[in-house]
């Protein structure tokens, strides 16, 4: 391997930290009007009328946008799910009579000016029929309780439940039974760049689409879908690079569709961005309140398991639906064996805010109920906690538990826990420890199941495509419409192309893409970008490969099948004194027919023109899990509830690393937002009227640089999967899964408090020492 598996730096690394002209914030149209949106005040009315006579009066005003304007389709808004998938709840409208949360849109203005489009909203007039408001899921449940949506009794947007086996007879067998209840909160991605769009429109009707977007092709046809009009109508501009998503942008906004009627309506480009405020009552992680109930024999076998989550979805189900599926199978049902288990899951309307993707997308509640669950279960019969783990575990070879055609070809959870515990040493963790007002405890968490993207699951797109261009300067083109949220997967997919090709990792180039002239390609999400379309930029890279080897053939005098690639050169194998540059072979394809040469005319061959490409567009054959250990070791003062994390290890088995030093920035920024979701971050509302009391990073905490720990250790054990580009498979999310209960499991250790509702604030854990 020339590229794979070298830490190479991100090509746009400097371009992104000084502001680049990639981000879509950046994005400037000739003649650009200004969108604002008017939200209601209110967590639940009806509007009875709304007054724009004055607002549009404004000079500078040129148009203005209300619940009458908007085609009346309901669509659910989230890009990896078919648009009138049955599994999808659709309840929601570009602007609606009722609204459901307090910042919901009533009405919008485009303007030639921000602070003119401003000063309009304060010029509409709003006429509201308040109405009773819910704002807590278990409340909304009962008989009585505010009705937010007619097609959805008791509140419930949607309420699956899977078993297996004979739960009953499970818990007769165990010799102990376990049960608690563990809450998570709402908390937000805290993307830097804010969610923002350019739609431009012409005569014809059609929309050009720029946004800080984690789909080109699903913001296509959910903008299609809720207009009403053809998705060949709408062309979405691939960018560079977005300022973050971490799952908060995939799905449609409100801000597209309305800049897309405000662009037809006034003939200009319309330009909306979201003040912060407005991301904060946008997408969130939505909170989960589970109950556990476990049956184990006296050997730490499983012998029952049963779960009930009951998810507040907000306003509109939008991801509710799939965050709680996968929550169920993926953080409950499929990570242990067990041969009789239970899960039933609610997703429950309320007046809050709607929720959205989050990495990790409803495995982190689980992760952080199911292993704080399994640590006081082997704390209470005193079992070594990696040996029940290890007992309950899947085993490499066996089928997949979700989809048994395909097979755990590599899976090192074992791996993962003996390097990660030898590496902290777990075994002396309680040597030497302090009788002081400073407690140190080590605790860890597992992720021993997640995905590599999303085949096999139903109603989610999982393909990709890619188009490969060799240039005459033995340069390579690569098209393809995955995002790259700053996470370096355009530098790993160039290095896939470079690798397959053999040129240097500078020779590829990501270029311009949008939906008109790129193959289709899943989101950037579910960890899937690495082994997904990676497979497909590969098999593109191979096809490209075939075509150069065939003209390099006879300029070689050797057939095809002799010849290899290697650092830009094509060349005879075993004969390395017999090469010839990618680019010659470019050129030798790409020259006229016939050349004038010093003695005359020559002619080439009609059968080596043309330009050299590659193209793809597949499904993965599989869906390989990889597996997550992580171990903390964290300070407590016991005077004060203060966590300190002192050290990380985190253990994945990843299959082969593409690129070392993204994998490790990847494991740092998921501990980052994990140690947040442990011990800080809530985005908190007004109980009385529904108002998000977080407009800024002043009210809302994430950890800084001065939170994070001084050291985080990365052990990535390659396992080399077979169905992988390279070997590889995914890392993404799990970075982000398991911090939680890790961080919750060392607290435990080291003051004896067991928390189990999020964020562990210091209050609580005074409040668990007795000392409030």
């Amino acid at each position: 391997m020339n590229v794979i598996g070298n830490p190479i730096p991100k090509p746009d690394a400097y371009d992104k930290v000084t502001g680049g002209k990639g981000y879509p914030v950046n994005v400037r149209l000739p003649g650009m009007l200004h969108a604002r949106i008017l939200r209601s005040p209110y967590p639940h009315a009806r509007i009875l009328q709304v007054d724009t006579a004055e607002a549009e009066r404004l000079p500078g005003v040129k148009a203005v946008l209300v619940p009458s304007d908007v085609p009346q389709i309901k669509f659910h808004p989230v890009y990896f799910a078919p648009s009138e998938a049955l599994s999808m709840v659709r309840d929601m409208l570009i602007l609606s009579d009722t609204v459901r949360f307090a910042g919901e849109p009533v009405a919008a203005v485009a303007a030639t000016r921000p602070e003119i489009a401003e000063k309009a909203l304060e010029l509409i007039h709003v006429e509201y029929q308040q109405l009773p408001a819910v704002l807590d899921p278990e409340e909304a449940m009962k008989p009585g309780a505010p009705q937010i949506h007619a097609h959805a009794p008791n509140n419930i947007a949607l309420n699956p439940s899977f078993s297996f086996g004979d739960l009953e007879k499970g818990f007769a067998e165990a010799d102990f039974i376990f049960e608690n209840t563990y809450q998570t909160q709402r908390v937000h991605t805290c993307y830097m760049e804010p969610r923002v769009c350019v739609v431009d429109s012409d005569a014809r009707g059609n929309l050009t689409v720029w946004s800080s977007t984690q789909h080109l092709f699903g913001l296509r046809e959910k903008l299609a879908f809720a207009l009403g009009i053809p998705v060949g109508k709408v062309k979405v501009v691939r960018p560079p690079y977005i300022g973050g998503g971490f799952g908060g942008k995939l799905d449609m906004g409100f801000i597209e569709p309305i800049c897309a009627l405000l662009s037809l309506k006034a003939g200009r480009p319309v330009r909306a961005e979201h003040t912060r405020y407005e991301d904060f009552i946008t997408t969130a992680r939505n909170p989960i309140k589970i109950h556990l109930k476990t049956g184990v024999k006296k050997d730490g076998t499983f012998t029952a398991r049963y779960a009930k989550s009951i998810l507040d979805t907000g306003s509109h189900a939008t991801h509710g639906a799939v965050v709680l599926m996968v929550h169920g199978f993926y953080g409950f049902l499929l990570p242990y064996r067990c041969p009789n288990q239970k899960w039933e899951g609610c997703s429950v309307y309320t007046n809050n805010m709607i929720g959205g993707g989050f990495r990790g997308y409803g495995a982190p509640q689980a992760a952080f109920a199911v292993e704080s669950h399994v640590d006081e279960i082997c704390h209470a019969m005193k079992l070594d906690p990696i040996e029940f783990r290890l007992k309950n575990a899947h085993r490499e070879g066996e089928p997949h538990p979700f989809e048994p055609s395909f097979t755990l070809s590599t899976y090192r959870l074992a791996d993962c826990l003996q390097q990660g515990s030898a590496k902290i040493g777990w075994n002396q963790r309680h040597a030497n420890r302090s009788n002081g007002s400073k407690r140190r405890g080590t605790g860890f968490a597992c992720q021993p199941l997640w995905v590599s993207g999303c085949v096999g699951f139903p109603d989610i797109y999982e393909h990709s495509g890619a188009i490969l261009k060799l240039n005459v300067d033995g340069s390579v083109d690569l098209s393809t419409a995955t995002i790259d949220m700053g996470c370096g997967q355009h530098t790993v997919l160039a290095q896939i192309a470079a690798e397959e090709l053999g040129v240097p990792f500078e020779a590829v180039r990501i270029t311009y893409a949008d939906t008109e002239t790129v193959p289709f390609d899943a989101p950037s999400h579910a960890s899937r970008v690495t082994y997904s379309s990676g497979n497909a930029v590969r098999a593109a890279a191979a096809s490209a490969k075939k075509r150069l080897l065939a003209i390099a053939g006879p300029m070689l005098q050797a057939p095809p099948e002799e010849l290899e690639t290697a650092n830009g050169l094509v060349r005879v194998k075993g004969s390395p004194d017999r090469s010839v540059s990618v680019a010659d072979v470019v050129r030798q394809a790409e020259s006229p027919y016939i050349q004038m040469v010093p003695d005359g005319m020559r002619k080439t061959s009609l059968d080596e023109k043309g330009t050299i490409l590659g193209m793809a567009s597949l499904a993965p054959t599989s869906n390989p899990s990889p597996a997550t250990a992580e171990f903390v070791e964290v300070e407590v003062d016991t005077e004060t509830g203060e966590v300190k994390v002192l050290r990380v290890v985190f253990a994945h088995d990843i299959g082969r690393v593409i690129n070392p030093t993204g994998a490790e920035g990847q494991v740092e920024g998921g501990f980052q937002q994990g140690l947040g979701y442990a011990l800080m971050e809530d985005l908190a509302f007004d109980h009385s009227n529904g108002a998000c009391l977080a407009a800024d990073f002043l009210n809302y905490k994430i950890p800084t640089a001065l939170e994070m720990p001084s050291r985080i250790e990365s052990i990535f054990v390659e396992s080399n999967e077979p169905t992988g580009p390279f070997g590889a498979k995914s890392l993404a999310e799990s970075c982000l899964i398991v911090p939680a209960p890790a961080i919750a499991n060392a607290i435990y250790d080291a003051v004896g408090v067991r928390v189990r509702d999020l964020p562990i604030t210091p209050e609580k854990i005074l409040a668990g020492l007795g000392k409030l």
